[in-house]
């Protein structure tokens, strides 16, 4: 392997969650010019978004981030990316990224908010940690919430990470697409839309590839992160506690390895979400979302 040779990460899938940016990921790293490390999520640049407690945000150097991009598939890559897909709410962590990597290119994926925020709330449920798992199956119940979760009440017991239950700063994308149009040169910005993702994913990717100045490859969508939910379990949240416990404690319990918890996982899975009916006082919050969301849209069409 060449030392000499830079393999900083220079394209970064920076949002929004809920709206296809891991599978959009895991196949778009199927181009032999684009490389995704195995682990795609560090947490280097999104982690003060995604941590409320900085001291859980782990503390590791530069220089240890980037071993995950020295490899020979990196080397013969053009593109070395970096998925940190909460760093487009923080615009310290877009201009972190342009410190390191001053004409990266970035790429946004936006999803209508309403099913976004219904996404992110299954996701929620799919956790038997009682920290990340939402506090109700009622979606409504749960938008109820927000204005006592502005507060800072509401969230889940011990939650550490609150921003990932704020479905209205996650989906609010007036507030943060206009800033980072400012920051990032729009010749290396990028911004798709879930909708062309599902129905029209070949024309979307061959606008991306134009976008990276790259070869246009036939790409098959793959669903990645389809979200399931579990049934509250008392059981399964002590076994899942002793799980992340020390491998003396599990081995003492006979449980040490990860197919005992996929197996297990699986006695207490809902593969078919409930149907949630939404209150027209969420389309109303976001009416302003949507018309920027089809403005955008248009615009970025014309172009």
């Amino acid at each position: 392997m060449n030392s000499k040779i830079d393999l900083t990460p220079n394209l970064f899938l920076i949002g929004a969650p809920k709206a296809g940016t891991t599978a959009l990921a895991k196949n778009i790293s199927k181009h032999s010019d684009i490389f995704l490390p195995k682990n795609e999520r560090s947490r280097y640049f999104d982690g003060i978004t995604f941590y409320d407690n900085q001291k859980d945000n782990p503390d590791y150097s530069l220089k240890e981030y980037l071993l995950s991009f020295r490899s020979q598939l990196a080397e013969k890559s053009k593109y070395r990316l970096d998925t940190s897909a909460l760093s487009m709410y923080k615009m310290e962590s877009i201009k972190h990224i342009l410190n390191l990597s001053s004409n990266a290119k970035f790429i946004i994926l936006l999803r209508e908010p309403v099913s976004a925020s219904l996404s992110m709330h299954r996701q929620r449920l799919g956790y038997s940690d009682t920290k990340m798992r939402e506090v109700s199956s009622d979606f409504m119940e749960c938008w109820d919430k927000l204005y006592s979760r502005g507060e800072g009440l509401g969230f889940p017991k011990g939650c550490r990470n609150k921003f990932l239950f704020r479905y209205d700063l996650l989906y609010s994308y007036e507030k943060y697409i206009p800033l980072i149009r400012k920051i990032i040169k729009k010749e290396n910005l990028f911004i798709g839309f879930y909708d062309d993702f599902i129905n029209n994913p070949q024309e979307l990717y061959a606008e991306l590839f134009s976008f990276l100045e790259i070869k246009n490859i036939n790409v098959e969508n793959e669903k990645i992160n389809k979200s399931s939910i579990l049934k509250k379990s008392v059981i399964f949240e002590f076994i899942d506690l002793i799980s992340r416990k020390s491998f003396y404690v599990r081995k003492k319990l006979g449980i040490t390895n990860f197919g005992f918890m996929r197996n297990f996982r699986k006695m207490y899975l809902i593969n078919k979400a409930p149907r949630q009916e939404v209150d027209e006082k969420v389309h109303r919050f976001f009416k302003k979302t949507n018309n920027y969301l089809k403005a955008l849209k248009m615009e970025i069409r014309v172009k």
